[in-house]
């Protein structure tokens, strides 16, 4: 492990002095790609709906429609694009209502009470429950809100801190163009989770369900 480090250390040293305006060449590229792609926010209910039945095939075509509705609604009202609040939707739970996770998440969203409880409270929600899905999307939808204000829309970013939390989005930032490094380094689930989601949304955004 002291080698490992060593390592990224060394690299970081070396590369000091250059990476300060490669890291500005290179933000500007993704600002004006990838963070644009993912915030095209024309709605498309039939290409959700059918990206829904993709994930989940025992859906009922009520439960289609309500959660189809519901992402879009939420999207809509934070300003969000529902595709990557899909996205995010079939990788956390596949579309199962009950889903809970070891660690206590919840419901579509698989979110933590903790969280629920803080955005609940900004949304100011006395009533509510994380096995709801209306309730679970929009308290969802808002946590995916704040967390594009704090990351200025970088998508890997937020998608980090969405599944591990502060210390996996810091550690993404920290070596932002090191994939390795950032494997040796972050959680591996969410170093997985980011790229499943953008695999997800993708899927959505070109019609391959």
């Amino acid at each position: 492990m002291k080698k490992v480090l060593l390592v990224i250390f060394a690299i970081v040293f070396l590369c000091g002095g250059v990476l300060p305006a490669v890291e500005d060449y290179l933000d500007e590229i993704a600002n004006s790609k990838e963070v644009l792609t993912f915030f095209n926010k024309k709605d498309s209910p039939e290409k959700l709906k059918k990206f829904i039945v993709s994930v989940n095939r025992n859906l009922s075509v009520a439960d289609v429609d309500r959660f189809a509705g519901y992402i879009l609604t939420y999207s809509k009202q934070y300003d969000m694009d529902y595709k990557l609040v899909a996205a995010i939707i079939a990788q956390e739970s596949r579309f199962k209502v009950n889903a809970k996770s070891r660690v206590g998440a919840l419901g579509l969203m698989q979110i933590m009470p903790t969280t629920g409880k803080n955005v609940a409270q900004k949304l100011k929600l006395s009533k509510y429950s994380l096995l709801n899905p209306k309730d679970n999307i929009q308290i969802g939808v808002k946590f995916l809100s704040m967390l594009r204000s704090e990351y200025k829309g970088d998508i890997n970013l937020m998608l980090a801190h969405y599944n591990g939390g502060y210390r996996q989005a810091e550690l993404y930032k920290a070596f932002r163009y090191f994939e390795f490094l950032r494997l040796i380094t972050m959680q591996y689930e969410t170093f997985n989770y980011v790229k499943k989601v953008k695999t997800n949304y993708r899927k959505i955004s070109r019609d391959e369900v």
